[in-house]
């Protein structure tokens, strides 16, 4: 979303062009096991402390959940690439912990 906060956009009154803003909806992946399972991990709240405006999202890969957190301050440049700062743990189906950190690439 952009916004200008400035008075640029007010004349003592409602706003010159109110169709100026622009909204973007991200939605965050429903709540399920795996997502509370990878919140309770400390490197997982650590992510979510610098996060201004995190987003959550989980996928099935075969047999394993994935889950992973990011901040749309940092959006995705390249469709080949995750967004920077994009923290992704894996689980197995039946709850284990496979892998967590950093995505690279």
């Amino acid at each position: 979303m952009r916004m200008d906060l400035g008075d640029s956009l007010r004349r003592n009154g409602p706003a010159v062009n109110p169709g100026i803003l622009e909204h973007t909806y991200y939605p965050d992946a429903f709540p399920n096991q795996f997502i509370d399972a990878a919140r309770k991990l400390r490197e997982v709240q650590e992510v979510l402390w610098f996060a201004r405006f995190p987003v959550t999202r989980y996928r099935r890969e075969g047999e394993e959940a994935v889950v992973e957190f990011s901040d749309l301050r940092f959006p995705q440049i390249r469709r080949d690439r995750p967004a920077s700062f994009t923290y992704r743990v894996r689980f197995a189906a039946d709850g284990t912990l496979l892998s967590q950190g950093w995505v690279r690439r």
